[in-house]
């Protein structure tokens, strides 16, 4: 009976040491590995990363604030309300980690350059089509078409990226954290609006698409 037992809770000890996260990060071996081998994002799950190391990750966007628009001593409030939003996020005892991202980014064409797509089948598939305007609007396509392919105009983007950690691989401490990790989001956007209500910013979750937009443009090989 002893012996049964013995099996039992060994078995028991294996399956929760499988359950845990023991991936480490490792040197890039260059040219002889893919961007799945090095990278640390396993999957997406909902709008959040979900990374080899055990973590769900959050990317939260603001607008920005020009402080060229601002004197001395608004540029000093505006640090001393940053100063304050850390202290209500990161305090003393806190063992939360934020990082800040101020990405250029090539400003996304792809709307615009679809809307004058459809302009111009609808002006040549008129019965009287103006060739013409045809004509003008293709021309548009093409510039806006250049532009972003090299990345001629950009645009700042400001990144809070946050996370949260999940006990060990089963799906009912993915679904924990998930959960955790929303209402973690939903506070970090109040207080981001609060603090710098005056300011009127603004932050917003990012969704699966954007952030995989993001990655692109941190991971990117095309030397733009």
């Amino acid at each position: 009976m002893f012996n049964l037992f013995k099996r039992k809770n060994n078995t028991q000890t294996k399956e929760t040491e499988d359950l845990k996260f023991t991936f480490t990060p490792r040197p890039v071996n260059e040219n002889k590995e893919t961007i799945t081998d090095m990278s640390l994002i396993h999957a997406f799950y909902y709008n959040y990363i979900l990374t080899k190391t055990g973590y769900l990750v959050a990317l939260i966007e603001t607008t920005g604030i020009n402080l060229e628009l601002l004197n001395a001593e608004e540029q000093t409030n505006m640090f001393e309300e940053f100063n304050s939003f850390l202290m209500t996020t990161l305090g003393e005892q806190s063992q939360e980690q934020q990082q800040y991202l101020d990405m250029t980014i090539p400003v996304e064409l792809e709307e615009y350059i679809l809307s004058y797509k459809k302009r111009y089948l609808e002006e040549i598939e008129k019965e009287e089509p103006n060739y013409a305007r045809a004509n003008l609007i293709a021309s548009y396509i093409d510039d806006f078409t250049q532009k972003m392919l090299a990345s001629e105009m950009s645009t700042k983007k400001h990144l809070l990226v946050i996370k949260q950690p999940i006990k060990d691989k089963s799906y009912a401490s993915l679904k924990r954290t998930k959960k955790d990790l929303d209402e973690k989001v939903l506070q970090y956007i109040n207080r981001l609006e609060d603090s710098f209500d005056q300011y009127d910013l603004e932050a917003k979750l990012l969704h699966t698409d954007e952030v995989k937009r993001v990655l692109t443009n941190l991971i990117n090989f095309s030397g733009h």
